[in-house]
C-alpha cells in the first residue's frame, strides 16, 4: 500500500532535473511576465506540462523524451512569433486588431457582442481610468490581449 514505485529519490530527481530543464529553457525564450501572457504563449505551457507529465512520474517517457518534446515546442512557438514580427499579415491573422468600444463617448454594442464582452466589464474597465460614464471617454479600446485601453476626455 505504501511502496514507493519508483524509489522517492528517483521521483525526487526527476523533478528537479525537468524544473531545472524547463526553467532554463523558457528563461531561454524570453518569456514576459504570467500577465502578459498571450494564447498562444497558455497553450505552449498547457502542451509542456502535457509533454513532460510522463516522465515526471516515471512513467513510460524518458527525461531525454520529455526534453525533445519541450525544445520542440518553445521552437514552434519561436517560429510563429518570428514570422509575426516579419509579415505584419500573418500577424494580425494571429493576433487580430484592436477595437474600439468607445469612440467620442459612444459604445459600439454589436462589436461588444461580437467580442464578447459585458456591459459590466466594459464599465469596470472605465471607472480604473476615473471614468464613470462612457460619455466620459474619449475612446476605449479593446487590444489584442484582451485589456481595455481608455483614454478619457479632455486628457
Amino acid at each position: 500500500m505504501f511502496d514507493l514505485d519508483p524509489p522517492i529519490w528517483e521521483s525526487l530527481t526527476r523533478a528537479t532535473l525537468i524544473y531545472v530543464f524547463l526553467l532554463i529553457a523558457i528563461r531561454l525564450t524570453g518569456k514576459r511576465q504570467v500577465g502578459e501572457l498571450t494564447p498562444f504563449d497558455i497553450v505552449i505551457l498547457l502542451l509542456i506540462s502535457e509533454a513532460v507529465s510522463e516522465a515526471l512520474n516515471a512513467g513510460k517517457d524518458s527525461l531525454l523524451n520529455a526534453a525533445i518534446l519541450v525544445v520542440l515546442l518553445l521552437l514552434l512557438n519561436w517560429g510563429i512569433a518570428f514570422l509575426g514580427t516579419r509579415w505584419k499579415r500573418f500577424d494580425r491573422g494571429l493576433e487580430g486588431r484592436p477595437q474600439l468600444l468607445i469612440r467620442d463617448g459612444r459604445v459600439d454594442y454589436a462589436l461588444m457582442r461580437k467580442e464578447s464582452i459585458s456591459y459590466n466589464e466594459l464599465l469596470a474597465s472605465l471607472r480604473a481610468e476615473k471614468c464613470f460614464t462612457p460619455h466620459q471617454a474619449e475612446y476605449a479600446v479593446l487590444e489584442t490581449s484582451g485589456k481595455i485601453s481608455v483614454r478619457k476626455k479632455g486628457e
